[in-house]
């Protein structure tokens, strides 16, 4: 079906263009100098020490939990709340994944539920940053630390977000970003990783490329595969991250329009935005137990709804035998609808959207 307003849009211009030109002109595609500008540029985004690539969030996950080296089989602690990634990163790396809910008002999981699922085979936690906003980091740290467990922050969907003034994704031992077509700035595909560990640092370089400190050298002192990007990508990276405080800008202008249109109306609730955290919106995500009937009525209207996640432990692949009963990400499955903030979403269109909305409603 094709849609008059779509759930996301690639806001690429000139300079996205230039800067792949010169690339082109170079003569060199793979990592160069437009990797290296592009690396200092998230570092001095971010705060890390240490900024890696890798093709896509996914892998980025994935080689952060082979740097952690944890013992086969460990138990790593994640919310059923996120995207399928999550988790599958965890099993491809030889770890156990253990499920916890998320808090109904934040959509994030809490540092008390955290800590409840630590057991013997625990050795590491996965937050997730949902929908473009920090869950309580620092609480969670906390509760990992306590336990001498290791940290990565998926923050595929956080990038620009901040805590009391600390970027998400840098407040474990590894933080990764996604840089997929519908995230805040995007490659097309890729991801990215920070730490501000040397010895992590060290780990990961090696990792993801051969095995070996530099290219063109044949002795390979450790295992590693290729996670490297292209300089292309990089090129578009650099004019992505060059637009980032006005793609902020639009998005919060976006969520606030949308917040207010729809104060109110029928059964509708909004995430709640936890205290100390920016808001560098994914989507407009709200519940309505309409869900089913308001999705069908806004896509034939022209308008592109997109769901929630279904719960992990619920995942075919993913679930025990008898799967564990959590009750917010089943609910939230059940309601979560998503509206597009991207940047060629018009005011107008905004206004088409909530009409219909509210028309729905009665």
């Amino acid at each position: 079906m094709t849609f008059a307003i779509t759930q996301s849009d690639l806001f690429v211009d000139e300079r996205e263009r230039s800067l792949l030109e010169r690339c082109v002109q170079d003569r060199w595609l793979t990592e160069g100098r437009f990797a290296k500008a592009f690396q200092e540029a998230l570092a001095a985004q971010t705060g890390a020490t240490h900024v890696f690539f890798a093709p896509n969030g996914t892998l980025g996950l994935y080689l952060a939990l082979l740097a952690l080296d944890l013992e086969p089989g460990s138990e790593i602690v994640m919310p059923a709340f996120t995207f399928y990634a999550t988790a599958t990163a965890a099993v491809f790396a030889g770890l156990k994944p253990v499920f916890i809910d998320v808090d109904p008002g934040t959509f994030n999981a809490t540092p008390e539920a955290f800590a409840s699922a630590v057991g013997p085979g625990t050795r590491a936690f996965m937050p997730v940053h949902i929908y473009g906003q920090a869950c309580d980091i620092e609480g969670i740290m906390l509760v990992a630390r306590r336990h001498g467990l290791r940290v990565v922050e998926d923050a595929a969907q956080a990038f620009g977000v901040t805590l009391n003034g600390k970027a998400a994704g840098t407040f474990g031992d590894i933080g990764v970003y996604s840089l997929f077509a519908d995230k805040v700035i995007t490659t097309g595909e890729g991801g990215v990783l920070v730490t501000d560990s040397s010895d992590l640092a060290g780990k990961l370089s090696l990792l993801r490329n051969q095995g070996r400190p530099n290219s063109g050298t044949f002795i390979h002192p450790s295992l590693g595969m290729n996670f490297r990007i292209t300089d292309l990508q990089a090129a578009i990276g650099l004019a992505q991250i060059g637009k980032l405080p006005g793609i902020l800008a639009d998005r919060a202008g976006k969520w606030k329009l949308y917040s207010e249109g729809l104060r109110g109306v029928g059964d509708i609730q909004f995430m709640k935005v936890l205290p100390g955290s920016n808001l560098a919106p994914f989507r407009f995500p709200f519940l309505t137990g309409e869900r089913e009937g308001l999705s069908r009525h806004l896509e034939a209207s022209g308008i592109q709804t997109r769901g929630f996640f279904y719960p992990l432990h619920l995942q075919p692949k993913l679930r025990d035998a008898a799967p564990a009963k959590l009750a917010v990400a089943e609910d939230l499955y059940a309601r979560g609808v998503c509206l597009p903030v991207h940047h060629h979403l018009t005011d107008a269109q905004i206004g088409e959207i909530l009409e219909a909305i509210r028309a729905y409603f009665g």
